[in-house]
């Protein structure tokens, strides 16, 4: 059996980032790992990879050249960056890197839920600016008591489980709604009603074909006008023009993002920017020291399991 190859199709350079971990578990197995400099040796690289790891979006058109490949690994806990149904086509696996960031998520979607419902950063903005005056406002006067509130979760997987259970902590009555579940720690509800009756909506769904935009004007419209929007999962799942319309006419309290449908979003064409009810970051939710070092390791192991299961790692190995 010839030595399997795994190809690294868009090495992280936007991070301190290495892939030592990766390279000392999989060399102890001997299977090679390729870090490729750009993309033309990332490309030159794939006809080779028996398994290959993307951390964004892999193209058809590089799907194609993987003929030797048996799986596709996604840096990540979402998986929409591959084109399944063409890789199904292929005969190859797609998988991803689970559990390694459920608490970081969880916490940042708690955190800007909390920065919207208490106006955090406006209010801090303006401290740091000599500003004591907040009181003349229109946002001040709409801050809520957040226990008693109704959160509903969109997305109750791992994420959306560990959130639910920190909300519930902080004393709110929380929903869910999720198409792939039957049962959840949380009582299940149709979307519609989700909307109708909650105090604040957080998306921790998966992006699909089928829940892309899943926030648009017209579900905007059957959330309660003083409601707050989270979005700690993809950007996509929000029609960003319809909720900076609805947050403009004060048809929403407030919204706080992590992820946007273009990452970075120019700031001329950004809807958002400049609005005191709205919080975003640089989707950052995974980030911690800990999860660091957890998606190296889970990752070495899922692509151990992978080679192993597609009949490319002998026993021996």
């Amino acid at each position: 059996m010839s030595e399997p190859t795994v190809v690294i199709y868009d090495p992280i350079t936007t991070l301190r980032w290495n892939y030592d971990t990766e390279r000392e578990a999989l060399a102890a197995r001997g299977v090679r790992l390729v870090v490729p400099n750009d993309l033309s040796e990332s490309r030159a690289a794939l006809g080779t990879a028996d398994l290959v790891v993307t951390s964004g979006r892999l193209p058809n058109e590089d799907l194609d050249r993987m003929t030797k490949a048996c799986a596709i690994l996604c840096y990540s806990v979402g998986m929409d960056g591959v084109d399944a149904a063409r890789a199904a086509e292929l005969g190859i696996t797609v998988a991803n890197v689970p559990d390694y960031c459920t608490d970081e998520v969880s916490d940042q979607g708690i955190a800007l839920l909390m920065a919207v419902q208490r106006l955090i950063v406006p209010t801090a903005a303006a401290a740091a600016q000599g500003q004591w005056e907040v009181r003349d406002w229109d946002e001040f006067y709409r801050i809520r008591r957040v226990p008693g509130q109704t959160c509903g979760v969109v997305g109750v997987g791992r994420i959306g489980s560990r959130f639910a259970q920190k909300a519930q902590g902080l004393g709110m009555t929380v929903i869910g709604h999720d198409p792939y579940r039957q049962d959840a720690p949380i009582p299940l509800v149709p979307l519609e009603e989700l909307l109708r009756r909650s105090d604040a909506v957080v998306l921790c769904a998966a992006l699909t074909n089928g829940s892309r935009h899943l926030i648009d004007a017209a579900a905007i419209d059957l959330m309660r006008d003083d409601a707050v929007l989270i979005n700690v999962a993809r950007g996509g799942l929000v029609d960003e023009a319809a909720l900076a319309a609805a947050l403009r006419a004060g048809r929403l309290r407030g919204a706080g993002l992590d992820v946007r449908e273009v990452e970075p979003t120019p700031p001329e064409s950004d809807p958002l920017l400049g609005l005191r009810n709205v919080v975003l970051t640089q989707h950052i939710g995974a980030t911690s020291v800990e999860a660091f070092a957890d998606i190296r390791r889970i990752a070495a192991e899922r692509i151990l399991a992978l080679l192993s299961d597609n009949g490319r790692l002998g026993a021996g190995r």
